[in-house]
């Protein structure tokens, strides 16, 4: 099931066919190759002879593939690269992509790029052909976004884009061309238009392309040229930054080894003020002094104890996007990190005792980053457990920093998930962590607190969420490029741990097909009917709460499966699991959503991404063919180149470290995402 003791191994041959190439390899923290080893494990063959044929013949991954790089990318043939569409719906886009996506992946430098896509707009300049590509990319994911928050709309225009971009950036030569910022600007925009395709593993392709081209041009290292400005250098900072949580979210998503080392960069934190104000005296300090920098914006992950208590400059800063990427990045060191020593091979190498130093490690440090948040920002109240947030503004749209809060609550708890997912592996009773008397050893009770604290977590990201679905909340308030990852991340861990909790659980291991020991006789809490007697022991209400969780996901799910095949595709898998462990909960389905409404649609998907034609409003008149070289920052036309809150952890008897010795839309529609 993917434990903290396994080492990944690929048990089929990915290269078998056009779906398993499609596919790809998905390592043991993806939720793909969770659900994947779930199936296999609550399917109902109880007998040793019957699980010994199931384990010799796996369940192919490509099945349990709940992305769409299966499908098709369709290029829309003929167009002309150098139209644009009307100026109103280009502002739509471009208006769409700079608020709700640039604040994440800051791929351009805004206020140049603003100036020259007026200059542009207003035919007083012509901009080179790769420009025009990235403005092209900018126009197809601000076409996505606007899709989502209106799905009546099915014209697939945002592939026009996308063709046009490949006539302007992504030609036949390009991989044998030397690569430049702007080119570096191209690859990193295709992939997160991918990644809004839900074509993930195409995504990791092009995300690969621009850590590469980056790493090339040494944008990953601190540049000291006293001739390149210092908004220049900071545009190329955030550009890194930005290719490197990219690679952290697919890496998640794949659970794919990542090139990405604690040492690969030495580039400066991004600094969290706006481009607007870097001439005023706070910003230019910082810009002066690279030592007062470096100390004002030191990374939680690389923090020394001593530090941990102290007053932290950053949270008070004025609220901006600068900030809420600064407090992103800063999350995403931390859990590419722990990725890196919990998962990776070399980590397994040294043993359980160090992996699970590690995982109390990171731990805490992610408890600190969210003891560093402003209040601003903050997502959790001091007065609701470890389980559910129910933090009354989340809900509303209208409520300040909605998005960055949700978006900030959501990478935690995925962090959270990700840290102690594999414990969920230990939850039935191991031999090996018990003691003669059948008490749990040290390493034992780690381990079950550490498989808790992964479910309280699945549970609290599944809080976040309205408890009635809405998709206008969704496209507002969430990542909603990656909101079908942590909702997979967290209903998969949950459906593992009831899977436990569940008669119907069977393991892995011959010598133990049958269901925990001991299990308790069965009793009723707000109708549903709990094991109470599982290891690690789970409260009555604690079971019903992720009862409760899981059929809230799947109405998530259910939901966004009327306007996005990919989720489609998740609930059909989450739902047949539900349906084969609700038997051993006494859970009755009726209450929960039902998915053969999608059994009429399954004839609409096709073989690509989208059913439209392509042509939408997007064949307005431009100009300019340009092919002149970009600026230093990758643009055209510039020659200048907390406060100790509630962390809702439950890892708060780990404060020293243990070294062990031993409602829904009337249509469906083939995508909107």
């Amino acid at each position: 099931m993917g434990s903290l003791d396994a080492i990944d191994q690929v048990d089929e041959d990915l290269n078998q066919d056009e779906d398993t190439r499609a596919a790809g390899f998905f390592g043991k923290n993806s939720e793909v190759n969770w659900i994947r080893k779930l199936e296999s494990d609550v399917a109902l063959k109880t007998s040793i002879q019957q699980q010994q044929q199931s384990m010799e013949k796996q369940i192919p991954t490509s099945m349990m593939d709940y992305h769409l790089d299966s499908l098709d990318i369709p290029l829309i043939e003929p167009c002309d690269p150098l139209a644009v569409p009307p100026r109103e719906l280009a502002d739509r886009y471009f208006d769409s992509y700079l608020a709700n996506v640039h604040p994440t992946f800051s791929a351009i430098r805004k206020m140049t790029f603003i100036s020259q896509y007026q200059k542009f707009f207003n035919n007083t300049s012509t901009p080179p052909r790769k420009w025009l590509a990235i403005l092209n990319m900018i126009f197809a994911i601000g076409c996505r976004y606007c899709r989502l928050i209106d799905p009546q709309n099915t014209d697939e225009e945002d592939l026009l884009y996308l063709t046009r971009a490949r006539h302007l950036g992504l030609h036949g030569n390009v991989l044998f061309e030397h690569t430049d910022l702007q080119q570096i600007q191209l690859e990193l925009l295709v992939a997160v238009y991918l990644l809004c395709l839900g074509q993930v593993n195409r995504a990791s392709k092009f995300s690969n392309m621009a850590l590469r081209s980056a790493l090339s041009l040494g944008i990953n290292l601190r540049l000291t040229d006293d001739r390149t400005k210092d908004a220049a250098k900071e545009t190329r900072g955030r550009l890194w930054w930005s290719i490197y949580s990219l690679e952290h979210l697919i890496t998640s998503m794949t659970g794919r080894a990542s090139c990405v080392g604690d040492g690969l960069c030495s580039v400066p934190a991004p600094l969290p003020y706006e481009e607007e104000t870097f001439d005023q005296p706070d910003a230019k300090r910082l810009f002066q002094d690279p030592t007062l920098r470096e100390a004002q914006l030191r990374s939680t992950l690389f923090e020394a104890p001593s530090q941990h208590h102290s007053a932290v400059w950053v949270t008070t800063c004025p609220p901006c996007p600068s900030l809420f990427f600064y407090f992103l990045v800063d999350l995403t060191l931390i859990t590419h990190a722990l990725m890196n020593k919990v998962y990776s091979i070399e980590g397994l190498r040294k043993g359980p005792s160090q992996v699970e130093y590690h995982v109390q490690k990171f731990s805490l440090q992610i408890d600190r980053w969210l003891s560093k948040l402003p209040l601003f920002y903050t997502f959790t109240l001091s007065n609701t457990t470890s389980w559910h947030i129910t933090h009354p503004q989340l809900d509303n749209l209208s409520a300040p920093f909605i998005r960055e809060r949700v978006c900030l609550a959501m990478n935690y708890y995925s962090a959270r998930i990700t840290l102690c997912r594999p414990c969920l592996s230990h939850m039935h009773h191991n031999p090996r962590h018990a003691t003669p008397t059948g008490e749990p050893t040290a390493r034992g009770k780690l381990r079950a607190q550490m498989a808790t604290n992964c479910l309280q977590a699945s549970c609290a990201l599944i809080s976040v969420l309205p408890e009635d679905p809405n998709m206008t909340w969704l496209a507002r308030a969430t990542p909603w490029w990656s909101i079908l990852h942590f909702l997979m991340q967290a209903t998969t861990a949950l459906l593992l741990g009831l899977s436990y909790c569940s008669g119907q659980y069977t393991s892995n291991s011959p010598q133990s097909a049958n269901p925990p020991p001991s299990p308790a006789t069965p009793s009723i809490s707000h109708g549903v009917r709990v094991r109470v007697g599982v290891y690690p022991p789970l409260l009555e209400e604690e079971l019903d709460t992720a009862v409760s969780a899981a059929r809230k996901a799947l109405f998530w799910l259910h939901t966004t499966a009327y306007v996005d095949v990919a989720a489609r595709r998740a609930f059909r898998l989450c739902d047949g699991i539900v349906r084969k462990i609700a038997p051993g909960l006494g859970i009755d389905l009726s209450e929960w959503p039902d998915g053969s409404c999608f059994e009429l649609a399954e004839d609409m998907e096709g073989g690509s991404s989208g059913n439209g034609n392509g042509n939408g409003n997007g064949n307005g008149n431009g100009n300019g063919n340009g092919d002149t070289d970009g600026d230093t920052d990758g643009n055209w036309g510039d020659s200048s180149g907390s406060n100790g809150h509630d962390s809702g952890s439950g890892m708060e008897a780990f404060e020293e470290l243990v070294d062990f010795e031993g409602g829904n839309p009337r249509r469906f529609f083939v995508s909107a995402f």
